[in-house]
């Protein structure tokens, strides 16, 4: 049996943009069967539970509406590894536990899961319901880049890659 592989989209669907995770889970499900070592999960806004949903896995990949600062719809792939710094400084988690406070605790109680983060620069995450234009454009990319990196088995490039349009 290969390794196993957690899909996990988070978010929230009442603040615009940052449903963006949840809503490329279900694109990549509705896509058609992944490998059975493969789990896809909506985490909303799981804060800590979120490590539990890890924590067997030998590898992670979160979805997320992350703030790095690009332009809006901007696709960026990184390993949670090597981004302390950007995760600390730059990134603006929307959930009442930040990504970067469960990836540390994570670190902190020995998960060993690797993890990738397929970000979204946001356009809109007010409260509202619906993606920005700009970022809904990107769904389908996102979704396939997740895919990609699910078949190859191989979650991340370097650290840190912007993925061009």
């Amino acid at each position: 049996m290969g390794e196993t592989i957690v899909v996990i989209g988070v978010g929230s669907e009442l603040r615009g943009d940052d449903a963006v995770g949840i809503i490329i889970a279900r694109r990549i499900v509705e896509l058609g069967p992944l490998p059975e070592t493969v789990s896809v999960i909506e985490g909303h806004t799981g804060g800590l539970d979120l490590l539990f949903d890890i924590e067997d896995a030998d590898r992670a990949i979160l979805i997320d509406a992350v703030d790095f600062g690009g332009e809006p719809g901007q696709i960026e792939v990184f390993e949670a590894e090597d981004a302390d710094i950007h995760l600390t400084q730059r990134i603006a988690s929307l959930h009442h536990v930040s990504l970067a406070d469960v990836l540390e605790l994570g670190r902190t109680t020995g998960i060993e899961t690797r993890i990738t983060i397929v970000g979204l620069q946001p356009a809109d995450t007010s409260l509202g319901l619906g993606l920005s234009e700009v970022v809904a454009a990107q769904v389908d990319r996102a979704a396939g880049i997740v895919r990609g990196l699910v078949e190859t088995a191989d979650c991340g490039r370097s650290s840190r890659d912007r993925v061009e349009g």
